[in-house]
């Protein structure tokens, strides 16, 4: 139990405005007549809001019942600990966290929160989260593609020299001076999990242009490779978790026009004139798993077929450059005096730069150095592990496979 006290109440709420993001009286009132007023409001109003406040802090006047929801608002207390002058101490239902702002639909609200002093939207709360991984969570693809649209976050940046851990993802948000943390950018960065929780988002909001700006087909990896540097895939998995999981069931799960573009090839680039690279979705094997699994008849069919092209489509590639690299070499020593360079020799020196990587389906081959043109390519190919009762879908996932299996038993060739 407590009494109210002006004075008590008064030396309260001036520690509370000193502490909060608008520092003073003026900037506090403006912000109380914006909150009760809208912009209904003039330079006089400003003026008698800041001599009543003054006049509430030195317990000359006591708070209006209309004044208590407000201040509790702007302040992040509750009405009984403004009362109270401190001494009753309630969670406040106005107080904003990154959890409550995750799930408003409000842009003001978003912005208000975004641009406080204190930056709570650069850094995340107790349990380690921020506004990005709640609002991911609560689906609110309202907010976070306002947040997209407006610069102040991106999953997917501009200069391609960041595509390491992830695709240079960031916040325009401006840190406090050095001294305070602010470390949403990092996280940004480091993170590109989350990423595959917004493709999963805007598969369910039918957003098929957030899927381009967000790279949805792609991986940092694809800008880290090339047919000369395989080596690195030796060890290579692809990225696994729970989002990743989530973004595979929204793909299965969509319409035809999501499916096509996930089974569309798609080029890629590192730096500016280096060797392209042309790819197909990394996990649309278990893409298709789950359309033959959930019995999408039709839709199994034709991205079965989509599948077997692009694998042919790498498989003629791939003869073609070792077919070249025979004929080069049978040039090369074709006035050699020596039994060594036989037709076993030409074909070990053709196929002598071709790798699989059968547990992710990437291929990689280059030319032998002294080959005219020499050139090479690195890519990827599909296989399924699902099977089916329908006949017509059956026939196709075995196609597939021996398709893929091609490329497992030319490398193992090459490699006895």
């Amino acid at each position: 139990m407590y009494k109210t006290d002006n004075t008590l109440i008064g030396r309260h709420l001036s520690d509370l405005i000193k502490r909060s993001p608008y520092g003073n009286d003026r900037q506090f009132g403006i912000a109380y007549l914006k909150e009760r007023d809208g912009s209904n409001y003039n330079l006089d109003d400003i003026q008698k809001m800041q001599n009543r406040i003054c006049q509430i802090k030195k317990g000359n006047k006591g708070i209006q019942i209309e004044d208590l929801p407000i201040f509790s608002k702007l302040l992040g207390v509750s009405c009984e600990d403004i009362i109270s002058g401190g001494k009753a101490l309630a969670p406040s239902l106005n107080r904003k966290t990154n959890y409550s702002i995750s799930f408003s639909k409000d842009p003001k609200e978003w912005e208000d929160y975004i641009n406080r002093e204190d930056k709570p939207f650069l850094n995340p709360d107790e349990f380690g989260k921020t506004v990005i991984d709640y609002a991911l969570e609560a689906g609110n693809f309202k907010l976070l593609k306002y947040l997209m649209d407006q610069g102040y976050i991106w999953f997917v940046g501009k200069d391609k020299k960041d595509y390491y851990l992830g695709f240079g993802a960031g916040t325009s948000v401006k840190r406090r001076n050095i001294g305070y943390t602010d470390i949403l950018d990092v996280m940004l960065k480091e993170q590109d999990d989350l990423r595959f929780r917004m493709i999963s988002l805007a598969i369910e909001n039918k957003d098929f242009d957030m899927l381009t700006e967000l790279k949805a087909r792609e991986l940092p990896l694809l800008y880290t490779i090339n047919p000369v540097q395989h080596w690195t895939l030796r060890d290579t998995t692809l990225p696994s978790s729970p989002n990743v999981t989530g973004m595979i069931e929204s793909i299965a799960s969509s319409e035809n026009t999501a499916l096509s573009y996930f089974f569309d090839e798609f080029e890629t680039e590192a730096e500016k004139d280096a060797l392209k690279s042309t790819y197909v979705f990394p996990y649309a094997g278990q893409v298709l798993d789950l359309l033959i699994r959930s019995r999408r008849i039709s839709e199994s069919k034709r991205f079965l077929e989509k599948a077997i092209s692009h694998n042919k489509e790498v498989q003629n590639h791939l003869l073609e450059l070792v077919d070249k690299s025979r004929e080069n070499c049978k040039e090369l020593y074709r006035d050699a005096k020596s039994d060594y360079y036989d037709a076993a020799y030409f074909e070990r020196e053709a196929w002598r730069e071709y790798y699989f990587y059968p547990d992710t389906g990437f291929i990689a081959y280059y030319m032998p150095f002294y080959s005219k043109n020499t050139t090479g390519f690195i890519t990827n190919v599909i296989n399924v592990t699902a099977s089916s009762n329908n006949p017509e879908v059956q026939f196709l996932i075995d196609e597939l496979k021996e398709t893929y299996n091609t490329f497992i038993k030319q490398f193992e060739k090459k490699e006895a």
